[in-house]
């Protein structure tokens, strides 16, 4: 830093380290300050620069550097108290409360100390006459150290009024929360700090570290969502920052006491740097013990050679890392112990550290990495990881209705039982019996291996690996014909293998013609169509000769049911995955009569199980494409037969496709009661996967619903599912989503907190989808898309809680990376967002650059509505930030955008969903530009102008225009003391709004009116 040489220059100096982030590098630039300022030997300059490094100390967390800046601004207070102006008075004895509270919090500081320092300020306070409270405040903070007389210091600060010095209101209620809590009383705290969460109180250290504190007594009430959303927000405003050592330690002893281990290992990483932060003394204790707790559960689940972050140098796991934390923190507690001459701080530490988790795993709805399986029999009793509980759970549940036979030939006979009624029982009897089949010879015939082969096929299709399930279909077919002509028939004759290979050719059919490397789907299901014909005429051949048994003609049919269910969805298949509309509509129709004709043929024939398919794809397809009406009522038969069938680990889907069917005609509630009675119906032997789309659907449908709690609950349960299925594509999806219901719903912060953890910040954006590679013209994959838009959101959001920085950082690395993609609108795009994004931070310079970076873009791959913000942005920052000096080039800004407009009249109505809404919008930021220039005869002819054009595009309701009369009439009735006519305008405007539904609007502007007298 270069010396400043005269006041003027001591003075700037002074207010652009006050402008920087809080933190020891502005704390270091402060010290130099001083330095300097005593070299230059202007006590009011030492004045000022002492002031500031005090302010810096604060917000850097360096509470053990207090004493002595401030003794020396204490002695020169005594020397020359002119050097000091009415601000800084104040200041000076605000910071005998900091300095009370570093002495406290330095363990080398002896009791003798501090309680003299106490009486200091006892002292100096009366005889500048200044009230007692904040005195009583630090002899309370003494008591509760000391947990000597604690209550009586409490009553004794507590109970006495307000003064000049008292801490802000929202500092205060944190204060008797955290002693209300220590008393046990977790309702009376979370009273005294509900205005601070209402936003009824704040400051510059609220509402995050109130959020801090109330995270265990949240959970301890049951109030488990809002423990959650305290926890995303708060978190955000205490990442990484010294100052807020004791509340980030919170945050991690949430994590550890609600079985999120694995996310507090992340925040530890994100807060690696505070590890070698050592002066603030108490807070660096609380953190550390925090820190202990989180690791000593890991170790507990027998995570404890897991490689985590600690102090720099060292390459530690959580067992190391425990052990060492703890030796620091003990020797620590040891030291405030002997200091205080009782072992209080360390009987605390023990039982902070001895709680016992809240919740078994409080879902957040935040992307986490999932922690490594433990070594087998690292730690006897431990719980298992996420993924090994979700598994051992689903085998639990399966094993308790599917008891597995010993004898091999019960156990042949139950899975095959349990496969007619689609039983989920019958995967783990199929688990038993491939390990066992190896092992039983003779026992194993030919037509045990078709279905064992069916069954790997099966299997392959869930895992979409399309080559083994061909693969394993073909042994099915083969085994199938050993086995017909081992029992000395033809096709013309009554043999059940000849039905089974029948089938399974007609599976090896469908499989061939909707693998996923099919490229022209229509074409790959014309070409199976002669196959299926085929199959169906063998069938009928099979049929026509006779069968010994009515068991055998029974099974023959439902294998002929195969056949059609092969039809029905490969025809489904062809449907869905072509472009063409003749084909479209040819598949449509063929996949309706095929589904009906398995319908009317099943029903003639009792087979249940292929008729229910057939009316859920049916419900599904109607649903979704414009036959809901139809598709509720295949829903509804599908559920009549389950439950005729007794069927209950159907009735989940059922209810799902109902819901759907409800959802498209506009019936979201009825959609949500079936969602949620399926899950509260669901039996435990269903696999916990088959779940997760009723959450997901219950989450969209409770958005569309406007239930946004219930939506946030929804999405979070999908996204921790998805997780321990493996499908973090999927999961990402979904947490998407859950940030769309906390914005709806007004929980922007903890929207951030979720969009912020899908994407990676510290390494490349090729891990959540966005190709980071050099190459140009590339198509997104829908992962990368998904990422644009999270960083979309991301940015927006960020803009919305007052962050333009880092709406500017993530929308100038979206840039980056669609900057490589071929379609060039999304690099216009976040050009523009970036831009007006930077304008709003008041970083002009790479404003401008931005917007070149806009405009050029804008020239290959136009996007006027992003270009005519961004300008109007422009405009209304210039004019807020250097006023009507900058009118002329606020104007200019506005002129653009109408320019682009009207340049390209084509595009626009394209483009924009009302080009006169644009109109109105630029109207409206050119006279918020005209007014704050002192010419109010152009800005209300500019708002009146945007009156008009709302009107004109017919957006007579819209709050916008309502805005745009009350500034019209603010103008009118101020600024050119036409008050009649502007109470007049307000009158006509406030029935208008009432008659729109606009109730605050209305009110709005008749408070307006009755203030123009």
């Amino acid at each position: 830093m270069t010396a400043p040489t005269t006041r003027d220059e001591f003075f700037l100096a002074l207010r652009e380290n006050r402008e920087r982030p809080k933190g020891r590098a502005t704390a270091a630039v402060a010290e130099e300050l001083v330095e300097a300022a005593e070299e230059f030997g202007d006590p009011e300059v030492t004045v000022s620069a002492l002031v500031e490094l005090m302010s810096a100390y604060h917000g850097s967390g360096e509470t053990v550097k207090y004493p002595v800046a401030f003794a020396r601004l204490l002695g020169l207070w005594d020397e020359n108290p002119k050097a000091f102006d009415e601000s800084e008075v104040r200041r000076l004895f605000w910071f005998f409360k900091w300095v009370a509270n570093g002495l406290l919090s330095t363990p080398d500081v002896p009791l003798a100390s501090i309680r003299g320092w106490i009486a200091e300020m006892r002292r100096r306070y009366q005889e500048a006459g200044h009230g007692l409270q904040p005195v009583y405040a630090q002899e309370y903070s003494l008591a509760q150290q000391l947990g000597e007389r604690e209550e009586l210091a409490y009553e004794l600060w507590a109970t006495r009024g307000r003064t000049e010095f008292t801490d802000c209101e929202a500092c205060e209620a944190r204060d008797r929360a955290n002693h209300h809590i220590r008393c046990g009383d977790d309702r009376k705290a979370l009273a005294e700090l509900q205005p601070t969460f209402d936003g009824r109180r704040s400051c510059d250290e609220e509402p995050h570290n109130s959020q801090a504190l109330a995270l265990l007594p949240l959970l301890r009430l049951g109030r488990s969502d809002d423990a959650r959303a305290a926890h995303l927000t708060g978190y955000r405003k205490v990442r990484g920052k010294e100052a807020e050592l004791n509340a980030v330690g919170r945050h991690l002893e949430f994590c550890a006491l609600t079985g999120n281990e694995a996310r507090g290992l992340e925040l530890l990483a994100q807060n690696r740097s505070l590890f070698d932060f050592t002066a603030s003394l108490a807070s660096r204790l609380s953190f550390l013990t925090a820190v202990q707790l989180l690791l000593a559960r890991l170790v507990d689940t027998g995570h404890g050679q897991l490689p985590c972050a600690g102090p720099l140098g060292t390459e530690w796991t959580v067992a190391s890392l425990r052990d060492a934390v703890a030796g620091q923190a003990d020797e620590l507690a040891s030291r405030f112990d002997t200091r205080n001459g009782n072992d209080t701080v360390s009987a605390r530490r023990r039982e902070r550290l001895a709680a016992q988790p809240l919740a078994a795993q409080l879902n957040l709805g935040v992307q986490t990495s999932a922690l490594a399986e433990p070594a087998a029999g690292a730690a006897a009793g431990t719980a298992p990881t996420v993924s090994s509980t979700a598994s051992a759970t689903a085998s639990a549940a399966v094993s308790s209705t599917a008891e597995i036979p010993q004898d091999f030939a019960e156990l042949v006979a139950e899975v095959r039982r349990l496969d007619r009624e689609n039983h989920p029982g019958s995967r783990l009897l199929w688990d038993a019996l491939l390990e066992r089949a190896a092992d039983e010879g003779d026992a194993v015939d030919d037509l045990l291996r078709g279905e064992i082969a069916s069954e790997l096929a099966h299997r392959a299709t869930k895992q979409q690996d399309w080559d083994a399930c061909a693969a394993r279909l073909r042994e099915a077919v083969e085994h199938y014909t050993r086995a017909h002509q081992a029992e000395g028939g033809d096709e013309t004759g009554p043999a059940g293998s000849s039905a089974r290979m029948l089938a399974s050719e007609s599976r090896l059919a469908w499989c061939e013609a909707t693998r996923d490397d099919v490229t022209d789907a229509a074409a790959a299901a014309e070409a199976a169509w002669p196959v299926f014909d085929d199959l169906l005429a063998r069938f009928e051949i099979l049929m026509a000769a006779g069968f010994d048994t009515e068991e055998a003609r029974r099974d023959a049919l439902g294998r002929k049911l195969v056949v059609r269910q092969s039809r029905v969805l490969t025809a489904r298949h062809a449907l869905l995955h072509t472009d063409a509309p003749e084909q479209h509509t040819r598949w449509a129709e063929q996949f309706t009569a095929e589904a009906q004709a398995l319908i009317a043929e099943g029903d003639s024939t009792d087979r249940a199980t292929q008729v229910s398919l057939a009316h859920e794809v049916l419900a599904e397809y109607q649903a979704t494409h414009g036959a809901p009406v139809e598709g509720e009522a295949s829903a509804r038969r599908a559920i009549e037969i389950f439950t005729a069938w007794d069927w209950p680990w159907r009735m989940p889907r059922g209810r799902l496709l109902l819901a759907l069917a409800l959802r498209s005609q506009g019936r979201n509630t009825e959609a949500m009661a079936e969602i949620e009675r399926g899950l509260a119906e669901a039996p435990t032997d269903i696999p916990p996967d088959e779940l997760t789309p009723l959450h997901r659907l219950l989450g969209d449908t409770a958005l569309r619903a406007k239930q946004y709690p219930t939506a946030v609950r929804a999405f979070s349960e999908a996204a921790a599912r998805l997780d321990r299925e493996r499908e973090p594509q999927q999961a990402r999806s979904v947490r998407w989503e859950l940030s769309r219901a906390l914005r709806a719903q007004g929980s922007t912060a903890d929207a951030v907190a979720v969009l912020e953890t899908l994407v990676d910040q510290t390494g490349p954006d090729v891990a959540n989808g966005t190709d980071s590679s050099d190459g140009e013209g590339q198509v997104p994959s829908s992962a990368e898309q998904l990422t644009a838009q999270i960083r979309v959101d991301l940015a927006n959001s960020l803009l919305s809680l007052g962050e333009p920085r880092e709406a500017a950082k993530e929308f100038l690395r979206l840039a980056d990376a669609v900057s490589r993609w071929s379609e060039k609108g999304p690099l216009t795009s976040a050009a523009a967002g970036a831009a007006g994004a930077l304008a709003a931070a008041g970083n002009w310079e790479a404003a401008r650059a931005a917007l070149e970076r806009a405009l050029a873009s804008h020239a290959e791959a136009p996007s006027l509505p992003d270009l005519t913000d961004t300008l109007r942005t422009f405009a209304a920052e210039a004019i807020e930030a250097r006023g009507a000096e900058a009118a002329e080039e606020a104007l200019g800004y506005v002129d653009q955008a109408d320019q682009l407009r009207e340049e390209s009249p084509d595009l626009a109505r394209e483009q924009f969903l009302s080009v006169d809404v644009d109109v109105a919008q630029c109207s409206h930021t050119r006279g918020h530009v005209h007014a704050a220039a002192g010419r109010p005869e152009e800005a209300l002819a500019a708002f009146e102008q945007a009156v008009a054009a709302y009107d004109r595009a017919g957006y007579a309701e819209a709050p916008a225009r309502f805005e745009s009369v009350r500034m019209a009439a603010l103008v009118e009735g101020r600024a050119l003391d036409r008050a009649p006519a502007a109470r007049e305008r307000l009158d006509k405007a406030a029935a208008e709004a009432q008659a729109a539904g606009l109730a605050d609007a209305a009110t709005t502007l008749r408070r307006l009116r009755d203030s123009l007298n």
